[in-house]
């Protein structure tokens, strides 16, 4: 998000310096407004985790897995205790994306009940925008720990993340300050804080290697070619579309300028930064789960799940062309 930075502050700065010798658009009292633009996107950094067990520890592959508890080397893999998957995490990494942003709002300008106050260059305003980020990145999974780091070392030819686009519904409150001045044009700064319904498209792919013998897991046990032979070219996949309701802060600014008495024309500028993204346990389901339903037992009774949350802020910074009709 470093790169933005430089862009935004030279356009605020120009906003406050030009202000003074700007023209100040004849926007009072209530107005409605729309918005077309373009978005960029940060790059994210995901996390992934789930309730898996290690390989030897799932029936369809290792029917013993009950006897693996206490065997050399595999004390710490847990095929039948409580707290599975409690180390199985992984990350990834993801370039920034570009997409559409749109939006309405309405809102009110002090100007006409306070002509002659402070209070004549404030606006409120309720906005509701749409922005869609295209990420269609494929990234190999960064590194790993516990189980899923023992699957990527042991057993996998493959293992990646996807991330398709991320978009978000928002709904936020602004107030504005309007620099007054003598002609058509207003510029202006403002703040705003909201909420965002954000969806991301999803996809993970984790195979294994397709020879048993390049294939090391189950070493020590006694029905090791069993495991492997079970695993070789299995592969877990799922593609599908996580949500989750984030909070969010918006800087804006940008200038107007009056058409008519009651229709402006402007560009807006926005910094829009979110909490971080968490899809929520349950909502990654590998189906295949290695080349079989999605749970640890045949009798259905260890159900496999997981989820994606991001490791840094959502944001992004976006620029529009702005029409406003003054009431």
């Amino acid at each position: 998000m470093k790169k933005f930075i430089s862009p935004i502050l030279m356009l605020v700065l120009a906003t406050l310096v030009l202000a003074p010798g700007w023209a100040q658009a004849h926007s009072k009292g209530f107005y409605i407004s729309t918005d077309i633009g373009l978005n960029v996107a940060s790059g994210i950094d995901t996390n992934g985790y789930s309730n898996d067990r290690a390989s030897v520890c799932d029936e369809y592959i290792n029917p013993m897995y009950d006897q693996v508890e206490g065997t050399m080397g595999y004390g710490d893999y847990n095929c039948t205790g409580p707290n599975r998957g409690s180390t199985g995490d992984w990350q990834n990494n993801f370039d920034s994306a570009t997409g559409i942003l749109a939006g309405a709002a309405v809102g009110y300008s002090f100007a006409k009940g306070h002509p002659n106050s402070p209070l004549s260059g404030l606006r409120v305003e309720l906005e509701y925008f749409y922005r869609q980020s295209k990420y269609d990145q494929t990234s190999d999974v960064k590194d790993a720990s516990g189980e899923s780091g023992d699957k990527l070392a042991q057993e996998l030819v493959t293992a990646t993340d996807r991330i398709g686009s991320m978009d978000s519904h928002n709904i936020f409150g602004n107030v504005y300050y309007d620099f007054a001045n003598t002609s058509r044009f207003t510029p202006y700064i403002g703040i705003g804080g909201g909420v965002g319904v954000t969806n991301m498209e999803y996809g993970s792919l984790w195979a294994r290697n397709s020879a048993a013998s390049r294939i090391t897991t189950g070493a020590g046990l006694d029905n090791v070619d069993d495991i492997r032979n079970n695993l070789a070219g299995k592969a877990s996949f799922e593609d599908t579309i996580f949500s989750d309701t984030l909070w969010g802060l918006q800087i804006l600014f940008g200038v107007d300028y009056a058409v008519t008495e009651a229709m402006s024309l402007g560009l807006k500028g926005r910094w829009v930064r979110f909490n971080s993204f968490d899809s929520g346990q349950g909502s990654l389901v590998w189906d295949p789960l290695r080349g079989h339903p999605p749970n640890l037992r045949l009798d259905e009774s260890e159900p496999v799940s997981g989820g994606i949350e991001t490791t840094n802020n959502i944001q992004f910074f976006g620029i529009s062309v702005n029409m406003k009709y003054h009431f």
